[in-house]
């Protein structure tokens, strides 16, 4: 289930997770631009059960005097699936240059379920400071501290790293990695380069790169290959679909407009 958290990083991460990548991939760090807005929507057959949106701000931040983009993800539910309550929202802090994490929080509200949290990167030691709001004391208080592979990403940041990748350079079948932490775990997921595809999104035909993370076995998803994601085919590279098989059906992620989007 670690791994299966971070496929669907603005509807499903409810950890703490950290990522790297292999460094012989050949990057594209100028394709995350301040300002940068995506919406989404998601449908469980013909319901719509949530929503969600990546925002990067327009401003630029100093953490430890080290400028940095803020990206905000947020994620809710819809519809019928406002029975089980979610309104959660993480947001990263990473280095301008090579999409490095700084600093991340989650505000994550679940039915009856709150949790507040600030991690902390400390790259020079390799080390990552969890701390996490006390209702009682009201403040935040260290947790725990964990080691982290040298130049950590989180998990926003980490999947925002996908988008760097040159697919152009990949062919059908071929396979990359990320290498990630979870807690005292490390992992390696892999991902296979599934082609290109044209998917009519919003009444648009979009030019998309395809990609399948393989998946390990699991009671949540149907097989392997179950997850699939789009990628356009530009120099932006961003999400525009992601497919999820599961034993209970298909849940299925579009992007939407800002004018169609539930707040």
């Amino acid at each position: 289930m670690k791994h299966i958290k971070l496929l669907i990083i603005y509807l499903l991460a409810t950890s703490t997770s950290y990522a790297s990548l292999n460094s012989n991939y050949k990057m594209d760090y100028s394709r995350i631009k301040p300002g940068e807005k995506y919406f989404y929507t998601a449908h469980w057959g013909i319901l719509t059960i949530g929503s969600a949106s990546i925002v990067v701000d327009s401003r630029i931040y100093k953490i430890d005097n080290v400028p940095c983009m803020k990206i905000d993800v947020q994620g809710r539910t819809n519809g019928l699936a406002k029975l089980f309550y979610v309104r959660d929202q993480w947001t990263s802090y990473v280095d301008t240059s090579k999409i490095f994490t700084y600093k991340s929080t989650r505000s994550i509200r679940e039915g009856s379920y709150k949790l507040d949290e600030i991690v902390d990167f400390d790259h020079n030691k390799q080390k990552a400071y969890v701390k996490v709001f006390n209702k009682t004391l009201k403040e935040f208080q260290l947790k725990k501290i964990y080691d982290t592979p040298e130049n950590t990403r989180d998990v926003i940041a980490g999947f925002m790293v996908v988008r760097m990748i040159n697919l152009e350079n990949f062919k059908t079948g071929d396979y990359f990695s990320i290498n990630g932490f979870y807690e005292d775990e490390g992992y390696r997921m892999n991902i296979q380069y599934a082609g290109k595809e044209t998917i009519k999104v919003n009444n648009k035909q979009i030019s998309c790169h395809k990609i399948r993370p393989v998946l390990p076995k699991n009671k949540v998803f149907d097989g392997q290959n179950s997850v699939e994601v789009w990628l356009s085919n530009d120099d932006k590279q961003h999400i525009v679909r992601v497919k999820a098989r599961m034993f209970a059906g298909n849940i299925i992620i579009n992007q939407i407009e800002e004018k169609d989007f539930k707040k």
